[in-house]
């Protein structure tokens, strides 16, 4: 009887020393205009404290700022040698175009042309403007140029609101923003 007590503890003791580190990750991927840097932070939930973190970029603290895309390593070790790895990408997160509703085509010099936010980060995009009855107004391929609001014939069309269908990639139309976008003089 003796001898199953010390062997169960025996058991016991082996598992809290090969005890894994729990813990959880937060990540802010980088902005796609790269305002924003990626970020990382390992909040250890475990309670065989105090800890070490040994980053694959030679860093011993438990966050990462200002990284760039890539994958980061860090191996977390608890103050009696348990220790864990983990490797965590860090993403450019995905531009999202953001066409502005409303513009002056009026030669003012303010606001004259359309404007849409990320569309330079396209430049295999499709860009197409309609009339209220569904007349193609403006179409243009690739790397977006500023539109004016002339028609396909390079006439300035009247004040009015226009539906616009983009494609992010002119081969892949499954990604489409549709809207509404006016001209007002």
């Amino acid at each position: 009887m003796i001898r199953q007590i010390t062997f169960s503890l025996f058991l016991f003791l082996c598992n809290v020393s090969f005890a894994q580190i729990s813990f959880s990750v937060s990540k802010q991927d980088v902005k796609c205009n790269r305002t924003v840097l990626g970020e990382l932070e390992i909040l250890v939930t475990s309670s065989l404290g105090p800890y070490s973190f040994n980053w694959n970029t030679g860093d011993t603290t438990s966050t990462l700022q200002n990284l760039n895309e890539g994958v980061y390593t860090v191996l977390i070790t608890d103050d009696v040698g348990n220790d864990t790895s983990v490797s965590i990408e860090i993403k450019v997160s995905q531009c999202e175009m953001a066409p502005e509703i409303v513009f002056t085509p009026n030669n003012d010099g303010i606001n004259d042309t359309w404007f849409i936010l990320n569309a330079n980060y396209f430049s295999k995009a499709r860009f197409m403007v309609f009339n209220r009855l569904g007349q193609k107004v403006f179409e243009q391929n690739g790397l977006y140029q500023l539109w004016d609001g002339k028609d396909l014939l390079g006439v300035a069309l009247p004040d009015a609101s226009y539906y616009y269908v983009i494609y992010h990639d002119q081969s892949d139309e499954s990604s489409i923003i549709k809207g509404c976008v006016s001209i007002v003089k």
